[in-house]
Order: structure tokens, then sequence, then C-alpha cells
């Protein structure tokens, strides 16, 4: 018979409920959430570094739990790897890029276009990574699919109700994907 049964730690804990928690929230506290987004904020002088090691760190924590989670799911396809690589290297490079549209349009252009695709490239990867899951077993990751797919479908919902990216959606999208990688995690490490 087992012992108690002991309460589950995952490998970025400290990461998924403090630290991009934390700085995300600290972020868009500095703006409105709905009237304004992170590329307005970090495109303030003021605020340009804070965008810079926010987005490092939110890169990294990515990339690296994602990597892990691909290892711990025995997952070897190289187009998952070059997905999150993809996106992690979109989202650095919108962040490196400054959002100014009245004096550089396209720039500002191409840091929206980076941005916006940096989440759904990671999202592609996942995806792909969970029907790797469910081909070995269909039953354990049904709710994994759904609560994927809930969540996609709520940020699609801020984003229409809103009509352009906010810093609530934006938040959102953040916490949401913190969740839902430690969720996997818990699966995988059982």
């Amino acid at each position: 018979m087992r012992g108690a049964r002991r309460r589950f730690k995952g490998k970025y804990d400290i990461c998924t409920f403090y630290l991009v928690p934390g700085g995300t929230l600290l972020f868009a506290s500095l703006g409105s959430w709905t009237d304004t987004n992170f590329s307005v904020l970090g495109s303030l002088a003021a605020n340009r570094l804070f965008l810079g090691l926010w987005g490092a760190g939110i890169v990294l924590y990515y990339v690296l739990y994602v990597r892990y989670l691909f290892c711990i799911g025995r997952y070897r396809r190289p187009w998952g790897n070059s997905l999150v690589s993809l996106s992690a290297a979109f989202l650095l490079t919108a962040v490196m890029i400054p959002y100014l549209p009245e004096k550089y349009p396209l720039g500002a252009a191409l840091h929206v276009l980076l941005a916006f695709f940096s989440p759904i490239l990671l999202t592609v990867g996942i995806i792909g990574f969970l029907r790797f899951l469910s081909s070995r077993n269909r039953q354990r990751f049904r709710r994994a699919w759904v609560i994927l797919w809930a969540l996609a479908g709520c940020a699609l919902a801020f984003l229409l109700h809103a009509g352009f990216i906010t810093s609530f959606l934006e938040v959102f999208v953040v916490l949401s994907l913190c969740g839902f990688l430690r969720y996997m995690e818990r699966l995988l490490a059982v």
C-alpha cells in the first residue's frame, strides 16, 4: 500500500507560480489593461529595459519548460522543437524592435506580426506534442485537449471583443499557458 499521497511539485514551479505571473502582472500594471498593450507600454523609454528583461525571461521559461515536457514525454519530432525555437525567436525579435508606429511604421508592423505569431507557433508546437501523446493514450490526454481549445477560444473571444490585443489578453495568454504547461507536466510525471 502506498504511503500518504504527496503533493506534486513541478520542476518549474517557482517560475510558473511566482516569477512569470509576477513580472507579467507588474508590467501590465504600468498601464490600462483594456486600453493598451505590452507593445505600447514597452515603447516608453522608461519601460524598454523592463520589456526586454520580461520578454527574455518569458522566452527562456517557455523554451526550457516545453523542451523539458518534450523530453519527459519522449517527443523527438524535430518540427516540434523547431516551432518552439521559431516562436522564441519571434518573441525575442519583437521585444528588440521598438513599437514606434509614428517614427518607424515598418518596424512597428514587424513587431506586431512577430509578437502575434509567437504564441500561435508555440501552440502549434504543443498541438503536435499532444497529438503524439494522444496516439499512445487517447483517454489520458483528453482533458488536456479540452483545456487547450478552451484557452484558445477564450483568447480569440477576448481579441474579437476588444478589437485589438490588450494587456488583459496578453496577461491571460501568459498565465493560462503557465497553468497549462504545469498541468501537462503533472500528467506526464505520473
